[in-house]
C-alpha cells in the first residue's frame, strides 16, 4: 500500500534519529529552512504505526515492513533496519495498547527543537510540588584565600569502548559504527582504523581506554574521587544486548579500579548504557521484557561493590539515582536524567515525574540544607538541552532556583563536547545562580580527540564553599599516535585551564556570565571556546563557524529550558545584526 510505504519511510526516518543514526532525507539542523516537513513527517510515522497496530498487523509484520523500505532505500543494510525497529516497535506498541501516549503530542516533544505543535500539551503536564520551607536568605561566597585547601577530582565522560574495534578494518564503512570486522572491505590504506583509535564513526579500542587510565593514575594521583557521568557502551545501537552492556560496565570499572584502587568513584547511567538504547522505562513497568529494572540491579550490584555504601541500593534500585556523602559538608548527589531525554520511548508518554525523582530531589536538597551541607549534582544528559523534555527541565530547574545556595556545582556528560551552561534565576532572568560543567567525551565518535577533566575544588574546611575554582581538560592527538604506532605510547597533554584560557577570575555564575556577555561582542574570545568545545578537532574547526553555529553554541551555554526561548532569540538577532552591519560596510 502506498500510505504504508510513506509511513514506512518516514518510520525509518523516526526510528533512526532515536536511535542516534543519521537519516540523510531529512535536513540537519543547521541546514533547515522549514520546521514544516521534519514535523509532517514525523507526524506521519506516528499516525501510521499506531493504525496498523489497530488494524491487527504484528510486530514483525511492521519490522519487516520499515525494514524492507530502509532497505530500498539504500539506508542501511538489514542488520541495522531490522535492528533498530526491532528494538523499538515493543516499547512503542505498550505505551499505545495502554493508553499512556496522545499519538499529537509525540512529535511535540520528540522533536522540541523545530517546535512541532501538539495535540493537547495540557495532558502532558506536570510539575513538583514546591518545598514548603521558605527560601533561605541568599549569601554571596568569597572566593577561598590563595593558602586555602583544595582537592582535585576527575571527571570521566563518554567512554563508549567497542569490543569489536579492530585496528586496520574500515573505518569508512558507511555505517553508523565502523572500525570492526564486520564494516566491510577496505578500498583503501586510507580508510584503515588505526592502531589507537580513529576519529571517524568509531568508539575506543581497550587499549586506549586503558593507556588514558594509567595516565591519569600517573599524572593525577592526589585527586580525591572520580566522577563518572555514563555512556560506557558503543554506539552499535541496533545491536546492543543486556548481557554485552553489563559485561562492558563491569570491565570498565575494573579498568579504573585498577589504576585507583582506594579512589572513590561516582557514577551515573548514561543513554547508551541501556538496552534497548535510551529505553528506561519507569519502575511501574514491570514487564520484564520492557522495563528497566535488570540495569538498575546491575547497578547496584557494581556500584556497591566499587565502594557506594549499601545505602545507596534502595535508590538505584527504584530508578538508577542515589545520594551520599563525600566529605563533611559535600553532598553528592546522582541523578537518572535519562528520563527526561526525549528519544527515550517512556518519555513521549503520559506518565508524571518518572520514578519521582524531582519530588525526591527536592526532600533531599531539603535535607542537605538542613544539615548545612553543600551538594554536587552529577547526571549524565544537561537539563535544559534540546534533548531533554522542557517540563522536566523546567521543573529541574525551579528546583536549583529554590536551592541555589546548597547545590554549587552540576557535572554531565553526553554532548562530548567541552561546554558550560549557566542557571538563571527565576524572578530576576538576568541574574545567573549556578553552573553546570560538562566535559568532553573520552571517545573520539565523531572527529574529536579523546579527553578527560581535573576540577579544582574548594577543599574541606569550615564554612567551605565546595565550589569549582579552576578545571583543566587534557587531551590526545590520534593522528600523531597512530603516525607512531604500537611500539610508541600515546602523548596525552593539557589543552587548557579555564580561568587561564579565557581570563576568568573564578567560575562562580557571575563570572561564567559575564564570560558568555564577552563572547557576544569579542568574536576572537568566542572563536577560542569554540576551539576547546571542539577540543582542537581539525576537521571541525577547518569549517569554521558561521552565525547560525555561533547562535547555538552561545544560545547552549545560557538555556537552562529549551522552551524558554527569549534569550537565544536575542542572541540571534544580534548576530544577524552585526553580520547585516558587517556586509554593509563591506560593500
Amino acid at each position: 500500500m502506498r500510505f504504508f510505504s510513506l509511513t514506512a519511510v518516514a518510520l525509518c526516518c523516526v526510528f533512526s534519529t532515536i536511535q542516534g543514526l543519521p537519516f540523510k532525507p531529512v535536513l540537519k539542523s543547521s541546514e533547515k529552512k522549514s520546521i514544516l516537513p521534519t514535523c509532517s513527517l514525523c507526524n506521519l510515522a506516528v499516525s501510521g504505526v499506531f493504525q496498523n497496530f489497530d488494524i491487527g498487523l504484528t510486530n514483525e509484520d511492521i519490522v519487516d515492513n520499515i525494514a524492507l523500505t530502509c532497505i530500498s532505500l539504500n539506508l542501511y543494510d538489514e542488520e541495522i533496519c531490522r535492528g533498530v525497529a526491532t528494538a523499538a516497535i515493543p516499547t512503542i506498541r505498550y505505551i499505545h495498547s495502554n493508553s499512556l501516549v496522545d499519538p499529537g503530542n509525540i512529535c511535540g516533544i520528540l522533536m522540541q527543537e523545530a517546535n512541532c505543535t501538539f495535540s493537547d500539551r495540557d495532558k502532558l503536564e506536570w510539575s513538583i510540588a514546591p518545598s514548603l520551607i521558605p527560601k533561605p536568605e541568599i549569601v554571596q561566597l568569597d572566593s577561598p584565600s590563595s593558602d586555602a585547601s583544595t582537592i582535585k577530582v576527575l571527571h570521566l565522560a563518554d567512554p563508549h569502548w567497542d569490543p569489536e574495534y579492530m585496528e586496520g578494518s574500515n573505518a569508512n564503512c558507511g555505517k553508523p559504527l565502523c572500525c570492526r570486522a564486520s564494516s566491510g572491505l577496505v578500498a583503501t590504506t586510507e580508510d584503515e582504523a588505526g592502531y589507537w583509535g580513529d576519529y571517524r564513526k568509531c568508539d575506543m579500542p581497550w587499549r586506549t581506554l586503558e593507556n588514558a587510565v594509567k595516565h591519569m593514575s600517573k599524572h593525577h594521583s592526589d585527586v580525591a574521587y572520580i566522577i563518572w557521568t555514563g555512556d560506557l557502551v558503543p554506539h552499535d545501537n541496533w545491536s546492543t544486548s543486556r548481557e554485552e552492556n553489563m559485561l562492558i560496565h563491569e570491565s570498565l570499572l575494573n579498568l579504573v579500579k585498577k589504576y585507583f584502587p582506594d579512589t572513590p568513584i561516582y557514577p551515573t547511567l548514561g543513554n547508551h548504557d541501556a538496552h534497548p538504547v535510551n529505553t528506561f522505562a519507569p519502575p511501574e513497568i514491570t514487564d520484564q521484557e520492557l522495563g528497566a529494572e535488570w540495569l538498575y540491579q546491575d547497578a547496584a550490584r557494581l556500584w556497591t561493590k566499587f565502594g557506594l555504601p549499601d545505602e545507596v541500593s534502595a535508590t538505584v534500585r527504584h530508578g538508577g539515582y542515589y545520594t551520599t556523602l563525600v566529605r563533611p559538608g559535600l553532598r553528592m548527589v546522582s541523578l537518572n536524567t535519562n528520563y527526561c531525554y526525549t528519544f527515550n520511548w517512556w518519555t513521549l508518554s503520559s506518565i508524571k515525574d518518572p520514578a519521582s525523582i524531582l519530588t525526591w530531589l527536592t526532600k533531599t536538597l531539603e535535607d542537605a540544607e538542613a544539615a548545612h551541607e553543600k551538594v554536587h549534582i552529577i547526571a549524565h544528559i544537561p537539563p535544559g538541552n534540546e534533548d531533554c523534555w522542557a517540563i522536566y527541565s523546567r521543573e529541574f530547574k525551579r528546583i536549583i532556583n529554590r536551592f541555589e545556595s546548597t547545590v554549587v556545582a552540576q557535572f554531565y556528560g553526553h554532548t562530548h563536547n567541552e561546554e558550560f551552561k549557566v542557571f538563571y534565576d527565576q524572578a530576576n532572568a538576568t541574574r545567573p545562580i549556578n553552573v553546570a560543567f560538562i566535559a568532553g567525551s573520552m571517545t573520539s565518535f565523531t572527529d574529536l580527540s579523546p579527553s578527560y577533566r581535573v576540577y579544582t575544588i574548594d577543599g574541606e574546611r569550615p564554612d567551605s564553599s565546595w565550589r569549582v575554582l579552576d578545571y583543566s581538560t587534557w587531551m590526545m592527538n590520534l593522528t600523531l599516535a597512530n603516525l607512531k604506532g604500537p611500539t610508541h605510547l600515546p602523548e596525552w597533554f593539557e589543552l587548557y585551564q579555564a580561568k587561564k584560557e579565557y581570563a576568568l577570575t573564578d567560575l562562580s555564575p557571575k563570572t561564567v556570565d559575564g564570560f558568555f556577555s564577552r563572547m557576544l561582542d569579542d568574536d576572537a574570545l568566542f572563536q577560542l571556546y569554540f576551539k576547546n568545545y571542539h577540543k582542537a578537532a581539525d576537521k571541525i574547526i577547518s569549517k569554521g563557524c558561521d552565525e547560525m553555529c555561533r547562535t547555538n553554541i552561545l544560545c547552549r551555554l545560557i538555556t537552562s529550558n529549551i522552551a524558554e526561548r527569549e534569550r537565544c532569540n536575542q542572541i540571534d538577532r544580534k548576530i544577524l545584526e552585526e553580520k547585516d552591519l558587517s556586509d554593509a560596510v563591506a560593500l
